[in-house]
């Protein structure tokens, strides 16, 4: 089962968008690690209604805590003059339920 509980902090303002016809919201948390461990930071996608009111209801510094599946992406970056392309990774929640913590 693909399923994740995390709690946190928003480390910028929600940013709301269209992207094929349907309402996304993106957001970034910080969740803090086990003892003095650095904070991991995790995307967070938000769509149709729960991505109008995350953005409407969050700001940067807000606690929130979110459900849903974890989701892994790859990509390549783009080649520059100065650097080839490189293989990048993340991983980011598919936001289900996202309410104030």
């Amino acid at each position: 089962m693909n399923k994740v509980k995390l709690e946190g902090r928003l480390t910028k303002d929600p940013e709301l968008s269209e992207r094929g016809g349907k309402q996304v919201c993106d957001l970034r948390l910080a969740v803090n690690g086990p003892g003095n461990t650095p904070p991991l930071f995790i995307d967070v996608v938000a769509f149709d209604d729960l991505a109008e009111a995350s953005a409407e209801g969050f700001q940067k510094g807000s606690r929130v805590k979110v459900r849903g599946p974890l989701r892994y992406s790859e990509w390549e970056s783009k080649a520059s003059p100065k650097a080839k392309a490189q293989k990048r990774s993340k991983h980011s929640v598919i936001a289900h339920e996202l309410v104030a913590a």
